[in-house]
């Protein structure tokens, strides 16, 4: 192997790849001016605040305040790591870089466990379909109506009941145990004496990523009376990390685009057994909670998801769970109430495709489905269960952000439970004042977005400066004249004035692009975008550096007078003048912020 990929190589793999292009392929971009507009991908919005620049190389969202450049976004979009940006965009634009290691940990490893999983699924494919113990588990699968043209594309396979077979295959292939291991596919055995299988006597569900890569496998037993759990998944590894991971994904990605909705099973059965009926828009959490990443991967593909539980408790719950986090996630929910101990594999088997059809066409919005379980389950005519019944609706309708859809909702609730509206919105107003101060409240209204908009998020002079530095790079010599890194006081700021300083030392490339490169985290990446793509015009440049730098300074100067002032009376023991010049420098620092006009 070669050595670590030099920055030049990243650079013209970043030069290479068009931004306009690369974004493109995931979101519909229109001309506006010198830029381009869309819907931003990372939070649902109804007029795009999303904005390209070709001319820069960079994007960013006056929505959520996402922004950077090509590689940025590929990270984003693809919830991937940087290193596996630059290879994703080195393949798109036919620059080899194989026989050399990509800046930053991991890659290498990762594209081990890839193959080393992808070597296990061929394994277990060929247990299922040359084995004589894999006959049971091909006629378990035709009982269920599985055909082996689903069975290659899904690539199922068996685990037969051999204590070491997928470990002793990979042996002499060359794996060794800490990588069999480290891909979840062994593990020790409970008496410390070596390792075995991790899968054994099952039928073997290989799960892939978005682009088709092997991260992990499902196994379900072939007898129902087996003391075993039913389902039994690889363990969370390097490449495989339940909370974005979609089980389908990689298969049915362009009809779900197409179609523009999907259906959101539990199982693997479930997928595979509706997709078999033609119903291709689907994809599967096998048995995991939904995340806020699961959510962002789907709004790649589409803005609609309708989810198809279990008819039972535990599917009610979980569709309650995921409707949250998937509105949460900017995705408008639909519910499908199957009938009480239905699943969608035997739901389908019964009803066929068209069954599922008529039934989807029937499906409820999340807060209709909501509304209506509430009201099932309460008898209206107690008073108590009708305020209950109230109750555990108000949190659902607090989580929607567009007044006239809540209103809608809320006229539905006071219809069905003879309530008045205005009593309800009374009583969801105080649970909402109640909450303010809890963390998930806190957690939803601290975006990195709202932080930068409020007065006193950076030191105006300082971001002016910075601003007009990233503008026009002749400025950088004009502000370095008179003032030094230690004169910024802000650490964000400090680093992007400390990068541009340096780049201008070296005559190195200074475009917008490669700035972000230069800076160490996504916050400040995003922090750049938002100052270049900023509607704000300076007409008198030199006149607002100058005016900057001496703001900068006097207030530097006051308070290193009143700290030596300070001191003095620390010395001298004089408290009533340490409080006041406390105070004074109190009051310095929190006006050092040049407030808008």
């Amino acid at each position: 192997m070669g050595g670590y990929i030099p920055d030049e190589l990243i650079e013209e793999i970043r030069v290479r790849s068009d931004i306009v292009e690369v974004i493109s392929d995931r979101v519909l971009l229109k001309k506006s001016g010198a830029n381009y507009k869309g819907l931003c991908p990372f939070h649902s919005e109804k007029t795009p605040s999303f904005i390209v620049s070709p001319a820069k190389q960079i994007f960013h969202c006056f929505g959520c305040n996402e922004g950077g450049n090509v590689y940025q976004f590929v990270m984003k979009i693809e919830n991937i790591s940087f290193p596996d940006s630059v290879l994703l965009l080195a393949r798109k634009y036919g620059i080899n870089i194989t026989d050399q290691k990509i800046k930053g940990v991991n890659s290498s490893q990762k594209n081990t466990l890839y193959d080393v999983n992808a070597m296990a699924a061929e394994f277990f494919q060929r247990q299922l379909s040359d084995l004589p113990q894999g006959k049971t588990a091909r006629e378990y699968l035709r009982k269920r109506g599985i055909t082996d043209n689903i069975i290659e594309s899904f690539k199922i396979g068996y685990a037969s009941t051999s204590w070491d077979g997928v470990h002793q295959f990979l042996k002499k292939k060359g794996i060794s145990t800490d990588i069999q291991n480290s891909a979840g596919l062994i593990k020790e055995r409970e008496n410390g004496g070596g390792y075995v299988d991790r899968f054994r006597e099952r039928i073997i569900f290989t799960i892939s990523d978005s682009e088709g890569r092997v991260v992990g496998f499902g196994g379900r037993i072939l007898n129902d009376t087996d003391s075993r759990p039913k389902y039994l998944n690889s363990p969370e590894t390097l490449v495989y990390k339940k909370g974005n991971i979609l089980y389908g994904l990689n298969i049915t990605k362009d009809s779900i685009r197409k179609s523009k909705e999907a259906f959101l099973v539990e199982g693997y059965f479930d997928l595979i057994t509706v997709y078999q009926h033609g119903i291709k828009n689907i994809i599967a959490t096998s048995g995991t909670a939904l995340t806020e990443d699961h959510a962002r991967i789907l709004r790649r593909y589409t803005d609609t998801v309708t989810l198809v539980f279990d008819g039972d408790e535990a599917g009610r719950n979980a569709s309650d769970r995921g409707g949250i986090v998937l509105l949460n996630g900017g995705v408008k929910v639909k519910v499908i109430s199957l009938p009480h101990g239905n699943d969608p594999d035997n739901f389908i088997r019964e009803k066929s495709g068209e069954g599922f059809l008529n039934i989807a066409r029937e499906s409820k919005t999340f807060m209709e489905y909501i509304i209506n379980k509430a009201i099932a389950e309460s008898d209206l005519k107690s008073l108590d269960e009708k305020i209950r019944c109230i109750n555990s609706v108000i949190p659902f309708l607090s989580i929607i952000s567009n007044s006239v859809e809540r209103s809608i909702y809320l006229s539905l609730l006071a219809e069905k439970t003879g309530v008045s509206e205005k009593a309800i919105m009374d009583e969801m107003s105080k649970k909402e004042y109640r909450m303010q101060n809890t963390e998930y409240v806190t957690k939803k209204s601290s975006t990195p977005h709202s932080a930068l908009r409020t007065p006193h998020s950076h030191n105006k002079a300082e971001r002016i400066l910075v601003q007009l530095m990233l503008l026009d790079n002749k400025n950088i010599e004009k502000i370095k004249r008179h003032i030094s890194i230690d004169d910024f006081k802000d650490n964000d700021l400090t680093e992007i004035a400390s990068v541009l300083f340096t780049l201008s030392n070296s005559n190195d490339n200074m475009t917008i692009s490669h700035i972000m490169d230069m800076l160490s985290g996504e916050r400040l990446k995003k922090l750049v975008s938002e100052m270049v793509f900023e509607d704000i015009e300076y007409q008198e440049v030199d006149k607002n550096i100058g005016d900057c730098i001496r703001y900068i300074k006097k207030n530097r100067i006051d308070i290193n007078e009143l700290v030596k002032q300070l001191k003095t009376a620390v010395s001298e023991g004089n408290h009533q003048q340490f409080k006041e010049l406390q105070g004074q420098i109190l009051k310095i620092k929190q006006n050092s912020i040049i407030h808008d006009s």
